[in-house]
């Protein structure tokens, strides 16, 4: 039996020492010899998820995968004149996360949204075909990741896209999918 020093001790240790399995993550150097431009840094732990879709078309392969999500990369800093990719992470139907700003960066993904969320966007269109299982388990286990490291709150809201700027993402199907998680919210 633990003495009640002990358990107190316990209850004192970091969440990442819970082992929660993060999902595989592939690096921004694994995608792109791009550096990101002009840094703004979040304030941690993270109140919000927001769930976006690319509305480019889907990818099955991590060579597949790692050109589209360049592609979009590409396309946020040299059409748009962004600093760097606007999601935090990227899911690509191979089942792999893709780091995009990463964690702690601020990214561009959701007005007014951007100081206190990450951004993870579904690569493909999810306006009328459901995100694969494998894509949702991902994601799933990205978010415990980030709870379990203290990134995000335990508490953390996950919204559509939708629900704080006009615009159609996360796609009607997986607006309708992510509203079965437990971690989603009305802003």
């Amino acid at each position: 039996m633990l003495s009640r020093v002990c358990l107190a001790l316990l209850l004192l240790l970091p969440a990442s020492l819970a082992n929660v399995e993060c999902p595989k993550i592939i690096g921004r150097t694994q995608w792109t010899s791009t550096p990101a431009g002009a840094v703004n840094y979040l304030i941690i732990p993270i109140l919000y998820v927001v769930i976006h879709h690319t509305v480019t078309p889907e990818c099955n392969s991590r060579q597949e995968c790692t050109s589209r999500v360049d592609g979009i990369r590409g396309y946020h800093m040299d059409d748009l004149g962004w600093d760097d990719i606007g999601y935090s992470f990227l899911i690509g139907g191979d089942g792999n996360v893709y780091e995009g700003c990463g964690w702690t960066r601020e990214g561009a993904h959701t007005y007014g949204y951007n100081k206190k969320s990450i951004g993870i966007a579904f690569i493909g269109n999810f306006q009328n075909k459901d995100a694969s299982q494998e894509m949702l388990n991902a994601a799933h286990k990205l978010i415990e990741c980030g709870k379990d490291q203290g990134i995000l709150r335990s508490n953390v809201r996950v919204i559509g896209a939708r629900q704080v700027r006009q615009t159609s993402s996360p796609g009607n199907q997986l607006y309708e999918q992510i509203q079965d998680w437990s971690e989603w919210s009305n802003p």
